[in-house]
């Protein structure tokens, strides 16, 4: 194979490839945020004890754990606003599908972490005059979530590297910006090697702040 790699294309035009790096994050922040804290009430609809609240949320997790993001993407951005008239911009049809998808991972890692939760620390916060509330804020959760974080980490730069689905329907991310410029200069080998060189550097500094979130634990639980 003669190819001649001109790596120069990308000292040009690297500000414009790399500007979908605030594209791809603004579209996975929220995606994030949300998938985390529907996830964690799936987590504790799915392992609640009424059958109203436990059956939608475990029909939830399968269907959309499942869906592929491609086919889920596509059809809440085009034929959602036909089913319903709500037009919906790029990155939010983007938000919406990334966060479902999302959701229903972290529910099932938020749900092994609550179910690693023993018993008895339940009852030794009932034992306190604690409320069923009061257990489940200062008892269950800030042990399931540091207990969670390896595997929510995962979920979050699943959700990163799926924002590259988005192209599909035109977000100005990293990939976008390099078909583009793919089409103007025909250097597609040394332009997808830029932008998952960006895509690494943006996994790999949310990897660091989420492992700097780890290291915030000053207990091991029981």
């Amino acid at each position: 194979m003669n190819y001649t790699f001109q790596f120069g294309v990308l000292w040009d035009n690297g500000a414009y490839l790399a500007w979908g790096l605030w594209h791809a994050w603004w579209t996975s922040a929220p995606s994030i945020v949300i998938s985390t804290v529907l996830g964690l009430v799936l987590a504790a609809a799915s392992l609640s004890r009424m059958r109203a609240a436990r059956v939608p949320a475990v029909v939830f997790v399968d269907l959309f754990r499942t869906l592929p993001v491609v086919v889920l993407l596509v059809w809440i951005h085009y034929v959602l606003p036909i089913l319903t008239g709500i037009n919906l911009s790029a990155t939010g049809s983007s938000v919406i599908a990334l966060s479902l998808n999302g959701a229903a991972l972290a529910c099932e890692a938020f749900r092994g972490g609550l179910s690693a939760i023993p018993p008895t620390q339940t009852q030794a916060g009932h034992s306190l005059g604690f409320s069923r509330w009061q257990v489940l804020r200062y008892v269950v959760v800030p042990q399931a979530f540091y207990a969670t974080l390896p595997a929510l980490t995962n979920v979050h730069i699943t959700i990163i590297k799926n924002v590259t689905v988005t192209v599909l329907i035109a977000v100005p991310e990293v990939m976008f910006r390099a078909q583009e410029l793919t089409v103007q200069f025909f250097r597609p080998l040394e332009l997808y090697t830029g932008a998952a060189v960006l895509y690494v550097a943006l996994v790999w500094g949310y990897t660091v702040l989420m492992r700097s979130l780890e290291r915030l634990q000053k207990w091991q639980p029981i």
